[in-house]
């Protein structure tokens, strides 16, 4: 689980984190000794109020940060991207905490205090950033390939069309003439490795006839702690899919063995997490859908919600209720089809909604019966499903799980209106049974919010 939030250039992350954390810290202790020195003689300062309250904003400003992209290394602003982007995120946590605080008396730390707290870390936050854009280097790590099978040569691919501001690949040694690999060894007068030149990385496939002659080398490597990544593992980790076209059942088999598939227990807290969701987001849903079941029956003719077979956790049928966003008997002519991004069948409201994704706000509904999850694979009609699942493999393990509101899939794809879609998204979907847990899932919340508030929903 910790590959997924390990992404490139982590250590350049943490250090902005840090760094964010810490003048965040100093922001609220600058905060309080000013209001200190201004209150009159006598005044207290209730230390576990003060504690809950700097927790709380502390945590919200990191999130408002992540979800306006201030933690995106591989494009540190410009001066007024940075600005832009930290009044957007220091003006949501004034007003989402300011929400909070109306209801919650004890959590208010006065609007004084929390304007000044804001201004500080504007400007501590700021003037940290811009150093950072001078000071951190980013520099690409040194990649050894290898083996010649396909998901290495698709990983070479990958690696040169979009990560070579990340790795550089220093050599590919995928044939047997050389006496070690690919001259980047050393060997001593005992023909053991002695030293590694200019390395940082060695990627390797499992399956490749060339690992037998390099096995015990690299064994010895990994015991100097060079990293030695499978193709495999560092393919999920790259792209956070699972490759469905480059293993086998005996891998899927040893791999699935190491994550317990929602036990009994977890279902039950994953249920009641789910319930908790629904409900708390019912109140902020129900004005929003009243407002869309407006402007669609002002748009066009017909129903407002649209309710269709899907299937959903081991493949029993349920409904699914959504606004209804295409014309009315949108499939009379055309019959079953996959929906497109620039489908003439979507009506003018209908984009809107879609690409604010209010049109799902009626599977809360579905959520509270049972049918659903917040988060999970999206629920497919069985006439595409059984389309797909001749040529994909493993598409059925989909199933497994109950389908979401959202999902991993969801968050790192966009349309899949077609059978070559659908299986990309299933590598998505493999990914996220084979690495399921809280942590996942909160991840998943948090980017589908990112999501819509960019305008970028599908």
């Amino acid at each position: 689980m910790k590959r997924i939030f390990l992404q490139q250039y982590q250590k350049q992350r943490m250090v902005l984190l840090l760094g964010d954390v810490l003048l965040i810290i100093l922001s609220q202790i600058i905060v309080i000794s000013m209001h200190h020195y201004m209150q009159p003689a006598g005044f207290e300062l209730d230390t576990w109020r003060a504690l809950t309250i700097g927790m709380l904003l502390l945590m919200l400003v990191i999130l408002s940060f992540y979800l306006v992209g201030l933690y995106d290394i591989s494009s540190l602003r410009q001066p007024e991207h940075l600005i832009l982007s930290l009044v957007l995120a220091l003006g949501s946590v004034i007003l989402i905490y300011s929400a909070w605080a109306y209801f919650i008396v004890n959590l208010r730390p006065g609007k004084i205090m929390l304007l000044r707290f804001v201004a500080v870390t504007f400007t501590f936050i700021t003037c940290w950033r811009l150093l950072c854009r001078k000071r951190l280097k980013l520099i690409p790590q040194h990649v050894l390939l290898i083996g010649n099978d396909p998901i290495i040569k698709e990983l070479k691919q990958i690696l040169t069309d979009h990560y070579s501001a990340y790795y550089s690949i220093e050599g590919h040694w995928h044939t047997k003439n050389s006496t070690n690999i690919g001259g980047l060894l050393e060997h001593n007068d005992n023909n053991c490795i002695s030293e590694i030149n200019n390395i940082d990385l060695i990627i390797y496939s499992v399956n490749s006839k060339i690992l037998k002659d390099v096995a015990g080398e690299l064994i010895g490597l990994r015991f100097k702690q060079i990293n030695i990544c499978d193709a495999h593992d560092f393919y999920q980790y790259l792209t956070w899919k699972t490759p469905i076209y480059h293993f086998d059942d005996f891998w899927m088999l040893i791999n699935s063995a190491r994550v317990t598939f929602f036990p009994r227990l977890s279902l039950k807290v994953k249920r009641v997490i789910d319930l908790m969701f629904a409900i708390c987001t019912l109140p902020i849903a129900l004005p929003l859908l009243l407002i869309s079941a407006i402007a669609i029956k002002l748009d066009t003719k017909g129903p407002i919600f649209f309710i269709q077979e899907r299937l959903g956790q081991n493949e029993i049928p349920f409904g699914l209720i959504k606004l209804r966003t295409m014309i009315d008997n949108a499939e009379k002519v055309t019959g079953p089809k996959w929906s497109a991004e620039d489908d003439p069948r979507i009506t003018r409201v209908g984009k809107i909604l879609r690409k604010l994704r209010l049109d799902e706000l009626p599977q809360f509904f579905n959520i509270l019966n049972g049918d659903m999850s917040i988060i999970g694979p999206r629920p497919i009609r069985k006439h595409f499903a059984d389309f797909v699942a001749k040529d994909t493999p493993y598409y059925r393990l989909r199933f497994l799980v109950k389908p979401g509101l959202t999902g991993w899939a969801q968050v790192n794809h966009n349309y899949a209106g077609s059978k070559l879609g659908q299986s990309e998204k299933l590598q998505y979907e493999l990914f996220y049974l084979i690495h399921q847990s809280f942590w996942l899932d909160l991840f998943i919340i948090i980017k589908t919010v990112r999501i819509i508030i960019s305008g970028k929903g599908i």
